[in-house]
C-alpha cells in the first residue's frame, strides 16, 4: 500500500470515528430532551417513596436512651473559645440539670463579662447572635448541632429541662466579629441517673400516631400550590400541621420562629421601638399569597437580624375545613429566601428561594424536633406529588413530593 493510500484510508477512519462519535452525542442530546421535564409538570422519581412514612424523632432514638443512662451524675466544662463546645454530655427528653458557672472573659473591644452577659450597646445591633434574645457573652447551650437547634439560656446559675434527646453543646453568645480571652468554668449536675433515665429514656409513644391517621387521600382536596394575587401559581404545599391555633402559635414560638409584622407600618413602628430598646428586629412583613382564595391565616419567620431582608426562612399557614383524629389539619408552604433575583412577571426585583425546597421543609421539621414540639410526624405522598414547577416570579424549585405532617403537642 502507498503511501498516500494510507494517508487517504486513514483521514476515512478519522472522518467515520467523528461521524460516529457526534451521532452517539446528538442521540444522548435528543434522548435528554425527549426525557426532560417542563417546569409545573411532574417527573418520575428514580427511588418512590412509601405513601405514609413515620418519623422517628430525636427523643424517640433508642442510642440516646442508651447513653444517657450511662453518664454521670455531675460534669465540669471549661470554655475558651467563642465557638460552639462539644461537651460530649448525652441528655434525653424530659431530663434536668443544674448550671452554674463560674469566670470572666475580655473582648478585645475593651468589655468585661462574666457568665450572665452584658447589656446590649448601640453597636451590637449591627451584630448576629446565636440567641438574639439573650445577653452579650451570657453562656447559651442548645442540645445537638443540627442546624435549627434553638439555644437556651444558661447564664450564671439555672436549671434547664431538656426538650429533647442528644448531646450538649455550650458556649458564649457571641457573634463572629467579638473575639476575647478568658474562660469559664460551668459545673453539671444531673438528678439520680436511674431515677431520671427510667422517667426519660423511653418516652411514651402517642395513643395514635399520625401516620395510622393519614393517607395520600387526606390531600386529596388540598391544592398542591399556593398562588398570588392574579391567581399565578407558586410556592407547594409541603407541610401539615394537626392543632389548635394555640397550639401553633406556641410550637412555633418555642422553635424559636417570630410572627412577622402584617403591614409595613406595623414594621416601621415594630423596628423603632425595638431599636430604642436595644432588640433585634426579625419580624419582617411578607408578601400575601393565596389558598382555597384566601389570603395565609399566619405567617412566621427565622432569620438572623442584619441578613433578615435578604435570606430568612420563611412560611405562610393555612387552616382547612378538615381535621384528622379530632384535631383541625392546617396547611402551608415553607421556603428559604437565599437572596434576590428578577420577577419574571415585572422586571422587578424579587427573593430568591432556595430550589431544593425540601430541605426547608426539613429544617421545620428539625426545629420542631429540638424543641419537642410535636407528639408524632410523617411524610404522607399524594397521589399526585407535586416534584418541579416554579415560582409565581419564575424562579424553578423541585422536590421529592412528600408532605410534612407533625401533630403538635
Amino acid at each position: 500500500m502507498t503511501r498516500k493510500r494510507c494517508i487517504t484510508l486513514g483521514a476515512l477512519l478519522l472522518v467515520l470515528c467523528v461521524s460516529i462519535r457526534r451521532s452517539v452525542a446528538q442521540s444522548n442530546i435528543d434522548q435528554a430532551a425527549t426525557s426532560q421535564v417542563a417546569p409545573g409538570q411532574p417527573s418520575a422519581p428514580t427511588q418512590p417513596h412509601p405513601l405514609v412514612e413515620p418519623i422517628v424523632s430525636m427523643r424517640e432514638r433508642p442510642a440516646s436512651a442508651t447513653s444517657t443512662a450511662q453518664h454521670k451524675k455531675s460534669y465540669t466544662v471549661t470554655l475558651t473559645t467563642s465557638d460552639w463546645t462539644d461537651t460530649g454530655i448525652p441528655v434525653a427528653a424530659g431530663e434536668s440539670a443544674d448550671f452554674t458557672t463560674s469566670g470572666s472573659f475580655s473582648l478585645a473591644d475593651g468589655r468585661s463579662l462574666g457568665p450572665d452577659g452584658l447589656d446590649r450597646g448601640w453597636k451590637d445591633l449591627l451584630r448576629n447572635f446565636p440567641l438574639n434574645s439573650a445577653k452579650v457573652g451570657e453562656v447559651v447551650g442548645r442540645v445537638s448541632d443540627v442546624g435549627a437547634s434553638v439555644p437556651f439560656s444558661v447564664g450564671g446559675k439555672n436549671t434547664v429541662a431538656f426538650p429533647t434527646s442528644g448531646r450538649l453543646f455550650l458556649r458564649l453568645n457571641l457573634s463572629s466579629d467579638l473575639s476575647g480571652s478568658g474562660s469559664y468554668k460551668v459545673q453539671i449536675k444531673f438528678a439520680d441517673a436511674a431515677s431520671s433515665v427510667s422517667k426519660t429514656s423511653s418516652p411514651a409513644a402517642p395513643v395514635r400516631p399520625v401516620s395510622t391517621l393519614l393517607s395520600p387521600e387526606t390531600f386529596a382536596d388540598i391544592p398542591r400550590r399556593v398562588t398570588d394575587q392574579s391567581n399565578h401559581e407558586g410556592d407547594m404545599v409541603n407541610y401539615a400541621l394537626l392543632g389548635t391555633e394555640a397550639q401553633i402559635l406556641a410550637a412555633f414560638k418555642a422553635a424559636g420562629w417570630v410572627a412577622v409584622d402584617k403591614t409595613v407600618q406595623d414594621a416601621v413602628v415594630h423596628g423603632i421601638l425595638s431599636t430604642l430598646s436595644h432588640d433585634a428586629y426579625t419580624e419582617m412583613p411578607m408578601s400575601t399569597l393565596y389558598l382555597f382564595g384566601r389570603p395565609q391565616d399566619l405567617s412566621f419567620a427565622r432569620g438572623d437580624p442584619l441578613k433578615v431582608a435578604a435570606e430568612r426562612h420563611h412560611l405562610r399557614v393555612w387552616q382547612t375545613d378538615k381535621s384528622v383524629g379530632g384535631q383541625p389539619l392546617w396547611v402551608g408552604s415553607c421556603t428559604h429566601d437565599i437572596g434576590f433575583e428578577k420577577d419574571q412577571r415585572n422586571g422587578n426585583i424579587t427573593h430568591k428561594i432556595d430550589p431544593k425546597i425540601d430541605g426547608e421543609r426539613d429544617y421545620l421539621l428539625q426545629s420542631f424536633d429540638a424543641t419537642g414540639g410535636f407528639s408524632s410526624a410523617a411524610y404522607v405522598t399524594p397521589a399526585d406529588p407535586l416534584l418541579t414547577a416554579r415560582t409565581a416570579t419564575g424562579g424553578s424549585f423541585m422536590s421529592d413530593g412528600r408532605i410534612l405532617v407533625m401533630e403538635l403537642k
